[in-house]
């Protein structure tokens, strides 16, 4: 956040900012998303012409008012910096609606529906769909959603080319990775994002015949129970682990089980329980449950 303001406070004083066009192609834009490991800042045509007032903070950590982020400049520099900003056509909603409008939450058809800022990944879902809503401040704004994306590069860039089970399936299990390590602000977001590509991933397993359908089924089960370790419900991930009978357990799938007991007995501080576990987990998953332990204390 101080980058962010001292930045401002740098360009306000010498005026080196100029304003830079938005894009108005959202595939173009997706496509230079994955380029630059970077989310899309996105706004509707309609709210570009009529204006987004806003927030920003000043050297003194004042927010200070301003009635349209599109008539400065500054800001314009800035979430170019951060982001990929795209303005999408008033003629593009019924298509991309068309696509969404049976898949998604009321909450989200919402968001894409509203006339306030979008944070998109390279595919076109929503991030923030939850988040400040239409008066923002747009220094706490680049602070939360400015993410690099390269550690989801190769999982994006696989679903873009082809959407089916496994690309799908394996861009929520990275986004769900991608949220251990991130902030605690911004991690049920994540995890609602993960959801909408294992939501895709189980319609195309309804959908096909996969000869190892079952162990796919039960992936899938435990990649849902893994959304509540991710936010702080341990107990009921617990519960729902112990619906599964040990001797149901398919061999490829007892890692990830193994991980989702021994990471939420060391939420709870079981120390005893997660011991019994342990041998069974990989280093890489201690750290990465260590991770979002430390993230809790902070």
């Amino acid at each position: 956040m101080k980058k962010i303001v001292v930045f401002l406070i740098f360009c306000f004083s010498i005026g080196i900012c100029s304003a830079q066009d938005w894009m108005t192609d959202l595939e173009v834009a997706e496509r230079l998303a994955l380029v630059q490991n970077k989310l899309l800042v996105v706004a509707w045509e309609g709210s570009y012409f009529d204006g987004i007032p806003m927030y920003i903070n000043n050297d003194k950590g004042e927010e200070v008012f301003v009635k349209n982020l599109f008539d400065v400049p500054v800001v314009d520099s800035l979430l170019w910096a951060h982001f990929i900003p795209v303005i999408l056509k008033e003629s593009e909603h019924s298509r991309l609606y068309e696509n969404i409008k049976n898949k998604r939450s009321t909450a989200y058809l919402e968001k894409f529906h509203d006339d306030s800022v979008k944070v998109m990944d390279a595919n076109g879902n929503i991030l923030n769909v939850n988040d400040e809503g239409y008066l923002f401040n747009v220094s706490r704004f680049i602070d939360k959603y400015s993410m690099n994306m390269t550690m989801l590069n190769e999982k994006l860039t696989n679903y873009k080319r082809k959407k089916d089970f496994y690309s799908a399936f394996f861009l929520s299990a990275s986004y769900m990775d991608f949220a251990f390590y991130s902030r605690g602000s911004v991690r049920p977001e994540l995890v609602d994002l993960a959801s909408i590509y294992l939501d895709e991933a189980s319609e195309f397993l309804d959908q096909e015949n996969f000869e190892n359908k079952e162990v796919l089924m039960q992936r899938v089960n435990l990649m849902e129970i893994q959304k509540d370790l991710l936010l702080e419900r341990p107990k009921k991930v617990l519960r729902k682990l112990n619906r599964i009978k040990e001797d149901q357990v398919e061999p490829v799938n007892s890692s990830l089980r193994s991980f989702l007991y021994f990471s939420s007995y060391k939420m709870l501080q079981d120390h005893e329980s997660a011991a019994e576990w342990q041998s069974k987990v990989t280093s890489i998953d201690i750290k990465k449950v260590m991770q979002l332990i430390n993230s809790l204390q902070e």
